[in-house]
């Protein structure tokens, strides 16, 4: 789960580089440029809301004594 979080979060960033050079570049472009970045990060923020979840209920379960 860590890794797959990781990942996407990395690739959200690689993303989100990309459409802001775009934005820079073609000025035509910002407007566009600027709304898929918004919905990565959208997207983002509940892939990590998901994954704060999931570690939380992770945590609160009894584990079975060692030894």
């Amino acid at each position: 789960m860590r890794f797959a979080t990781g990942t996407v979060l990395a690739l959200g960033l690689i993303w989100c580089t990309g459409f802001l050079v775009v934005g820079a570049l073609y000025p035509d472009q910002t407007d566009y440029a600027n709304n898929m970045a918004e919905l990565i990060v959208c997207v983002l923020t509940v892939v990590s809301i998901i994954f704060a979840f999931y570690e939380f209920v992770r945590r609160k379960q009894p584990r079975a004594p060692r030894g």
